[in-house]
């Protein structure tokens, strides 16, 4: 896992797992053994975006709620059974996986607090690969423009 943190919202905390990577983000909580009271896992797909969570190889239900950039509650399943799958209304930043039954006090615009986790920045190498990219666009753009004035 990328590390650990705790969330809170309002008078509930959780110790989490992060996840950050494709294989985390995908793997999730699947094919684990239920998890202690009050722990779960926090994924941060890296950018706001609508996304579907699904509990196909869950082995105990779930609840879930979604969290913005701003680190706002959106949206909250209370109750997510296995082989149950759930697509967002709105765009979520992050989303937190836990116990069924753990989140009844939590509801959208609760502000939440992650400690003990920094999002990832862009890294050098990814600035570094944007630009190269840039540049074999506008290459081929110049290619394709000589091509066709030599076609007139």
């Amino acid at each position: 896992m990328s590390g650990t943190a705790t969330v809170t919202i309002g008078e509930s905390q959780w110790d989490v797992e992060v996840a950050t990577t494709s294989t985390e983000l995908a793997q999730g909580l699947g094919n684990r053994a239920p998890i202690p009271e009050y722990t779960g896992m926090l994924f941060d797909l890296g950018g706001e975006r609508v996304v579907t969570v699904n509990a196909y190889e869950m082995l105990f239900p779930l609840s879930v709620v979604f969290i913005d950039e701003g680190l706002r509650v959106t949206e909250v399943a209370p109750l997510l059974e296995v082989g149950d799958d759930i697509t967002t209304g709105l765009p979520c930043r992050y989303f937190l996986e836990t116990n069924e039954g753990e989140v009844d006090d939590v509801n959208p615009g609760d502000l939440v607090t992650i400690a003990g986790y920094t999002p990832p920045t862009p890294t050098t190498s990814s600035v570094f690969g944007l630009m190269v990219t840039m540049m074999i666009v506008v290459m081929m753009m110049q290619m394709m423009m000589k091509t066709m004035k030599e076609v007139k």
